[in-house]
């Protein structure tokens, strides 16, 4: 009864001998994987406060992924100015970019920052004095963010952001999404489907951190 029960959801005869058994397989297998297993990726990791995400491997990091508004996630130094992230990962849109290049797209960016010694009502705060709207409580991977959706603007260009934070062993976990886009005269504005795409890759590295817990970390990384 099982066998007869199993036939039923395999393809046609016909599906059968155009493809072979391994053909049917990879149809039947293929749409259940992901877009981010599919795609070829980097993998940013680090070792002091256990953190790692998958990104794109057509993307940059550093300082080639700088945009005329910065991150909102960043400490800020004492002589004045923001300290670096931790990373910094995405892609600015070049001249002759097939996608990207008539449109007002300036690129993409995913930023990631650890405030030590911080505490789970400062963790919140950092955030909560970000936006205008409430907060809301995310889970991705068994841990639980405050995260917000919001969006700056400045001198032509534009931010659309969403950022996550989250308190764990006195350290406040800061990660942030955004999409810059810059006015000109001979741009247009992207396709929703073009904007769907960009958030779905940047919602993917997102869904790809993994935060260690202390005792998976190797002694004297801290």
């Amino acid at each position: 009864m099982r066998h007869k029960s199993l036939f039923r959801i395999l393809p046609q005869r016909s599906l059968l001998r155009r493809t072979g058994f391994l053909g049917v397989v990879f149809l039947l297998v293929f749409p259940l994987l992901a877009p981010s297993q599919i795609r070829a990726h980097k993998t940013f990791h680090d070792p002091k406060y256990g953190v790692s995400f998958r990104y794109p491997s057509g993307w940059s990091d550093g300082a080639d992924v700088d945009f005329y508004l910065g991150s909102e996630i960043l400490d800020v130094k004492p002589e004045g100015g923001a300290a670096a992230p931790i990373a910094k990962v995405g892609f600015a849109v070049k001249e002759g970019d097939p996608r990207f290049s008539h449109t007002h797209l300036s690129g993409v960016q995913f930023v990631y920052n650890v405030i030590s010694q911080s505490t789970p009502e400062d963790c919140r705060g950092r955030i909560q004095d970000l936006s205008r709207d409430p907060i809301v409580e995310t889970v991705l991977r068994g841990v639980t963010y405050h995260h917000f959706s919001g969006g700056d603007a400045g001198l032509g260009h534009q931010a659309s952001r969403e950022i996550y934070a989250t308190f764990r062993e006195g350290r406040c976990y800061l990660f942030e999404e955004a999409i810059h886009t810059a006015t000109g005269e001979n741009s247009r504005a992207l396709t929703v489907q073009q904007w769907k795409h960009l958030r779905r890759e940047l919602d993917a590295v997102m869904q790809s951190v993994h935060i260690e817990e202390r005792h998976e970390l190797q002694p004297g990384r801290e």
